[in-house]
């Protein structure tokens, strides 16, 4: 009775233990299948940052590019490419918001010190004015000198993500800056599941649809008909 006792106790804190581990993964990091550049095996991975939302991601991202020499040093805006966010999560999740979110604020904060090949600006040199007859600088409008990716790993259920955002020089395949951080999963933009077709009062027509017939806080009561008046009637 005394070893069943005991392997009793040791086959329930095994299974105790296999919880408890369990539960920890469900917050794992895990680089398995990654197609950005990662430490080599065996090396601890970085603390991710908490950041929140992907949009404040977006804006540290943009100040540290922004910091770095090879930016804040050019006299003319690098072009750079931004295909999107990628995802290695353990289930399919829609990108869609992450890509929108975090391109909208690299492209507002850096409009000054990067040109985007989805978005081209003209090139920012300070303390010049230009006449109208100078013609401008040649500026590389196809081939990109940087890009930045950015993908996101973690479980498809879990309460956060992790992002991982790269700085990469195209010409030199060097990783100028490389982040880390913890975001809460983003709301997908899809409509949900029955939503009626039609646009409501609210919204414009589409093109090709005549507009919506205005509401009316009126009810919709049968008004009471008036006979037409007769010959006999008498005033």
């Amino acid at each position: 009775m005394g070893n069943f006792g005991r392997s009793f106790i040791l086959l329930a804190g095994g299974l105790l233990l296999g919880a408890c581990a369990g539960m920890m993964n469900e917050d794992e990091d895990s680089t398995v299948g990654s197609h950005l550049v990662q430490p080599p095996a065996g090396t601890p991975l970085p603390p991710a940052i908490e950041a929140g939302d992907i949009a404040i991601v977006g804006q540290e991202v943009a100040h540290a590019i922004m910091d770095l020499p090879a930016v804040s040093g050019a006299t003319v805006p690098p072009l750079v490419q931004f295909k999107g966010v990628t995802s290695i999560i353990d289930q399919p999740i829609d990108t869609d918001p992450y890509t929108q979110l975090l391109r909208d604020r690299l492209l507002l904060i850096t409009r000054e010190k990067l040109r985007f090949v989805e978005h081209t600006l003209p090139p920012y040199i300070p303390g010049k004015k230009r006449h109208h007859a100078e013609p401008p600088p040649a500026q590389n409008t196809e081939n990109p000198d940087y890009e930045i990716l950015a993908e996101l790993r973690g479980h498809a259920t879990a309460d956060f993500y992790r992002v991982q955002v790269q700085f990469l020089d195209l010409r030199t395949n060097e990783v100028l800056f490389d982040g880390l951080y913890r975001i809460r999963p983003e709301a997908g933009e899809e409509a949900p599941a029955g939503a009626p077709a039609n646009p409501s009062p609210d919204q414009p027509p589409q093109p090709g649809q005549p507009p919506p017939a205005p509401a009316s806080n009126v009810p919709d009561i049968a008004q009471p008909t008036t006979a037409a008046p007769t010959g006999n009637t008498t005033l």
